[in-house]
């Protein structure tokens, strides 16, 4: 085996480098190959691949939590992780993250880290600084015409914007796992955060817990509700109109804020304004409202009421409703 690191620009047209020989809702982008070579002083990103390749190149949006090399070398190599977005041009990167820098050592590699990325992202492979160990990039020969690598030569730190020409024959080697970012709140919702449906909380969600108030007048009844926590609240209600009868109302759901106050309107409907007509104003039909909302922890939050709706019968009518009786 042989090793040689090396500036390199429109690469390597001969592999005299190193040489030798290759999901849940989370999506693993990159290359698995085992590196067989790499370069000092170039950075690595790959520009395309063969038909078949098993990830993809480039990334969805979400946070990479982990990247990993996968390294057939016995010599420790420091390379980071930089993660890479185009410009329009071609092949022209605007460096926009990039990992701590790592040592590679012969074998499986696994580096947890924490970058948001954006929707075709790519990854880049660039030397780094650690313990001593050869800074360089790491790629695998392939073979392939169609896996097209991108090389720079100099400095790609964050901000930074350049050219990578083409090599044919090579993928980089580096991969890494992007989990959804729900919340978009920079942590991955799988491994990293704890409640993805709350982004100012990365630790497990607290229950959401409701208050409520309730008035009613003629036709309708209106419900003020409070949340602690961002909760899409609903609001029902049902009253019993006696021989088995009953009548339901829906104030609609809304996502109700903390620190702010929700109105719920919910409309009486047909019979149950035409049972009020008949009942007398001495009587009382009960209204009992619901407030309910899903917990992040798996359960559900209510807030219970209870309204009295007096009876509308107009006194002429409630005697001549009595005489009939």
């Amino acid at each position: 085996m042989r090793m040689r690191f090396g500036s390199m620009m429109a690469l390597v047209v001969a592999a005299s480098l190193f040489v030798a020989s290759s999901a849940s809702a989370a999506t693993e982008v990159g290359n698995d190959c085992k590196a067989t070579s790499g370069s000092g002083g170039v950075t690595f990103t790959q520009l395309a691949k063969a038909p078949g390749s098993p990830l993809p190149i480039e990334a969805p949006a979400g946070v990479i939590t982990r990247w990993k090399v996968n390294s057939g070398i016995p010599t420790p190599v420091a390379q980071q992780l930089v993660i890479l977005r185009q410009t329009g041009k071609p092949n022209e990167f605007l460096t926009v993250a990039e990992s701590a820098s790592a040592t590679i050592v012969e074998g499986l590699n696994s580096f947890e880290t924490r970058i948001p990325v954006q929707a075709g992202d790519r990854l880049g492979a660039a030397p780094g600084s650690s313990g001593g160990a050869i800074p360089a990039g790491l790629y695998c020969p392939t073979g392939n015409p169609a896996d097209l690598m991108g090389a720079f030569a100099g400095d790609v730190a964050p901000g930074s914007t350049n050219t990578y020409p083409p090599n044919a024959n090579f993928q980089v080697a580096i991969s890494a796992i992007v989990e959804p970012d729900a919340d978009h709140d920079g942590f991955g919702d799988e491994t990293q955060d704890k409640c993805p449906q709350l982004a100012a909380l990365q630790t497990p969600c607290p229950p959401v817990t409701l208050s409520a108030s309730s008035a009613a007048q003629k036709g309708l009844a209106s419900v003020l509700v409070t949340a602690s926590t961002q909760a899409s609240v609903t609001v029902t209600g049902a009253v019993n109109l006696g021989k088995g009868k009953s009548a339901q109302l829906s104030g609609g759901t809304q996502i109700v804020v903390p620190g702010t106050i929700s109105k719920f309107i919910l409309l009486f409907p047909q019979k149950l304004k035409a049972k009020l007509k008949q009942l007398s104003p001495k009587k009382f039909l009960i209204l009992n409202l619901a407030a309910t909302a899903p917990n992040p922890v798996g359960t559900t939050s209510a807030s219970n009421l209870v309204v009295k709706l007096r009876g509308q019968a107009k006194a002429k009518q409630h005697k001549k409703a009595k005489h009939h009786a």
